[in-house]
């Protein structure tokens, strides 16, 4: 009878997968502790480079946004500075009407409260970025003359100075 338990243990030992010799079973365990270390330790980094991507993304969006809200009303201050142009011309043919002239001064303030300001064209240098050129040729120590006003929304460049180079 001994010698039919010892076969069913043995059967036993060999249905559950573990082996029948302890030092076996220590080296197994020590491989399988060592295996689920490294598991742990790869899925750990993989969460904190997600978590890394993720806070990215986050940060990307908030500047989109950021960019959305700053840029967003460019088209209505266009429209806005051709009328500012208008009263501007109107307000050169008569000096007298000091209505226009303080409409129109309301207006740029208005502009520059969102961030429109105008480009500077006096004592500068012709600059492409800033500056289209309507008439003359570029050479050293021309002078620029300002045909019409371009303005800058945050530092971007939304419409460019129509300038005469002058000789």
């Amino acid at each position: 009878m001994d010698e039919e338990k010892d076969d069913q243990n043995k059967k036993q030992d060999n249905q559950t997968g573990l082996p029948a010799q302890a030092g076996e079973t220590e080296k197994t365990a020590e491989e399988k502790l060592a295996e689920c270390q490294k598991q742990a330790e790869e899925y750990l980094n993989n969460w904190k480079r997600e978590r890394a991507d993720f806070l990215n993304y986050k940060k990307d969006e908030a500047k989109r946004l950021e960019e959305a809200i700053k840029f967003g009303n460019e088209v209505l201050l266009l429209e806005m500075i051709e009328i500012a142009d208008d009263l501007e011309a109107g307000a050169k043919h008569q000096p007298e009407n000091k209505g226009i002239v303080q409409i129109s001064k309301k207006l740029h303030d208005l502009m520059a409260k969102y961030g429109v300001e105008k480009i500077k064209v006096e004592g500068e240098k012709f600059n492409p970025a800033e500056h289209e050129a309507v008439e003359g040729s570029e050479s050293e120590g021309d002078k620029l003359e300002e045909v019409r006003a371009g303005y800058t929304l945050y530092g971007k460049v939304i419409r460019p100075t129509r300038v005469k180079i002058l000789k």
